[in-house]
This record gives structure tokens, C-alpha cells and sequence, in this order.
């Protein structure tokens, strides 16, 4: 029978002492997870922060943890969050487990007067801890102080409160990517005879080219084409191609992220956005359909507008510019690791990010 731990808070913003409390308990209990929780109104708290926020940091602070699973049911299903109602979702979703519930030793007295406190104990075993000596409000004192978090937090956690501007890239983090397993624009690259590791070995090679506005998207597949050793792409091919390809990155945009970017907008945080997107790109399909994500930012940094390209430091320097704020006062976001490595190399805080839906 599995073992399941919820673990259920305000979470603003997660600190290393939940992480702890989480990790202690699922070795003592030996639980095969732990699902950390963030509320989305907590009936016995005023001001639960900014959602997305909150959310990214939690999976941000999870992540290095494979027991900790973060959970967004709460936040999904809004309104005051009542522990009753998510450990029956949690038992509806795991019916043969076995449920523990982490409290904090301070809240245990309070369980009588929270919702079916009766029907809870039937359904969940308590785990009590004591409070730690971090605490979410030492850190937003800390952060509205200007002081440092560091050792309070996680270190992706405090790289998103001690930034000063955060900066997204497009393809994968404000949109989902249209590449995967069995993706129209490889399967249609197929059936035009390009075979899949030939398409893999044109974008490594022609890809940067049309981002960085020395060829068109035409030539980017005429070179593509060629380097297989097959004729040239019709004009009606090339059309399919750009309605694959080029219009499958602004398909689907993630409301996560445009959360977020809103979350750290309201957090007195410079937005910017720096993506390796052609010019035609950037007019025909980017500025039109993502206007809502762009009118958030203090600055665009374009590789095919800036003739500059990721991950050259030129590029990083050129964003750190137009924001007014030195490398260590960024964090990047980017779902491609050479370009966080890159940002990392030129003094920038960065992490691996992905659009979620």
C-alpha cells in the first residue's frame, strides 16, 4: 500500500524549513511521497500572495527532492481551501493509499474546529511538527528590507525574491513548444522525405541563422532541404512549413507564465523578455498574438531585430542594458540549458523554465 504525505500551506513564498519538515517526515513515516500544497485561500489566514508565484516557487524548491511531488490541486479548484476537501480529492486519486496529513504542532488544538473534522481523522493519520525557526514572514521582511534570503530559502526561491528584473524567453516558457514526439511539423517534414534526424541536423546547423536575421524562413528549409540532399520545398510546401512550424510556437500560450510575469510586475520586479525569434517572426506572429505578455515588458531583446543571438554573451549584455540593472540583479529563464549556462557564465542568476498549459 503507498504511503502518501500531504503537506498543505500558504507557502509565501516556501522556505527551507518547509522543505525540511516535508523531507523529515516522509523518512520518518517512510512515505513513498509528499504532496506539497499550496493554498489557494486559506479560511484562517488573510492574504494567501500571488498565486503563480507561489506555485512556481514551490516546484522550484521541490524539484532537487524526488520525494516531494508538488500538488496545484488547491489552486486549481480556488475558493477558501478546506483540508476535508482536498484529502478527498487526494483519496479519489489514490484510493488504496494511505493518507498522512503534516501539521504544524501549533495548529493541532485547531483541528476540531476545521470542516468534517471527524470524517478527516477517519481518512488521514496526523503527522505533527514543531515550527522552525525560518518563517515566511522573516523572509518578506527581509526582502521588503532589501536583505538578503539566502539560507532562509531554497537558492531558486531566493534567486526570484532577490532579483531585481526577470527576464523570459519565448519559445518554451511563454509558449509550449510544438516539437515532440510525433509533432505535425516533423511528422509533415517526413512525408516530404526528411527524415527526422535530417531535420534535427538542419536546426542545429541553419536554425540560429534565420533567428538571427541572415536568412529568410524560405532558405532556412531551402538549406534545411538541401543539406539531406533533397530538392528544394514548393512555395506550397514552404507555407505548410510556416503554418507548422512558425505558427505552431504561438498555438498554445501558457496562462502560468503570464501569471507570473504579472505576480513579479506587482512585485516591483523589471520584466524583460529575450527570445532568439527572427524579425518576421517577431511582426507577423509574436507582437499580434502576444501582446497581453509584451505589454508587461520594460524591454524586448530580439535576436533577429538585434541581429545578436543566444547564447552569445553580446545578447545578455545588450538585455542587462536596456533593463538599467547589473547581470547579478537578473534571473533568465530559459528552457534550453546552454542558454541558462550561458546567462550563469556572464554573471546572471538562471534557471531551466517550461511553459506550462
Amino acid at each position: 500500500m503507498e504511503r502518501i504525505g500531504i503537506f498543505g500551506g500558504t507557502f509565501n513564498p516556501i522556505h527551507s524549513g518547509h522543505v525540511g519538515v516535508a523531507l523529515r517526515a516522509a523518512a520518518e513515516r517512510s512515505l513513498d511521497r509528499v504532496l506539497v500544497v499550496p493554498a489557494a485561500r486559506n479560511p484562517f489566514k488573510e492574504g494567501c500572495g500571488a498565486d503563480a508565484l507561489r506555485w512556481t516557487l514551490v516546484k522550484y524548491a521541490c524539484a532537487p527532492h524526488k520525494v516531494l511531488e508538488p500538488c496545484d490541486i488547491e489552486l486549481r479548484r480556488g475558493g477558501p481551501s478546506y483540508t476535508i476537501d482536498t484529502v478527498r480529492a487526494v483519496k479519489a486519486r489514490f484510493p488504496d493509499a494511505q493518507l498522512f496529513f503534516i501539521v504544524g504542532e501549533d495548529n493541532i488544538a485547531e483541528v476540531p474546529r476545521w470542516r468534517a473534522a471527524d470524517e478527516l481523522a477517519r481518512l488521514v493519520t496526523f503527522v505533527p511538527f514543531p515550527r522552525t525557526p525560518e518563517s515566511s514572514t522573516e523572509v518578506r521582511r527581509r526582502i521588503a528590507a532589501g536583505e538578503p534570503v539566502s539560507g532562509l530559502v531554497p537558492q531558486p526561491v531566493a534567486d526570484f525574491l532577490e532579483a531585481k528584473g526577470v527576464v523570459f524567453d519565448f519559445g518554451g516558457v511563454i509558449s509550449l513548444s510544438p516539437l515532440g514526439d510525433g509533432d505535425m511539423l516533423r511528422t509533415y517534414c517526413e512525408s516530404l522525405g526528411l527524415t527526422r534526424a535530417a531535420f534535427d541536423d538542419g536546426w542545429r546547423k541553419y536554425r540560429a541563422m534565420w533567428d538571427g536575421g541572415e536568412c529568410s524562413f524560405d532558405e532556412l528549409y531551402r538549406l534545411t532541404f538541401a543539406n539531406a540532399g533533397l530538392p528544394p520545398p514548393t512555395p506550397d510546401q514552404l507555407a505548410q512549413l510556416w503554418r507548422f512550424d512558425a505558427e505552431g510556437w504561438v498555438r498554445t500560450l501558457s496562462p502560468l507564465t503570464l501569471g507570473l510575469m504579472k505576480d513579479l510586475k506587482a512585485a516591483g520586479k523589471k520584466i524583460g523578455i529575450l527570445s532568439n525569434m527572427s524579425e518576421d517572426f517577431h511582426d507577423k506572429l509574436f507582437a499580434p498574438r502576444c501582446a497581453e505578455y509584451i505589454a508587461l515588458a520594460d524591454a524586448e531583446i530580439i535576436s533577429g531585430i538585434e541581429r545578436l543571438v543566444k547564447p552569445d554573451r553580446a545578447i545578455y549584455d545588450l538585455a542587462a542594458q536596456r533593463l538599467g540593472l547589473e547581470p547579478h540583479e537578473l534571473l533568465f529563464l530559459d528552457d534550453t540549458q546552454s542558454n541558462v549556462a550561458a546567462a550563469r557564465k556572464w554573471g546572471w542568476r538562471a534557471h531551466v523554465y517550461h511553459a506550462e498549459a
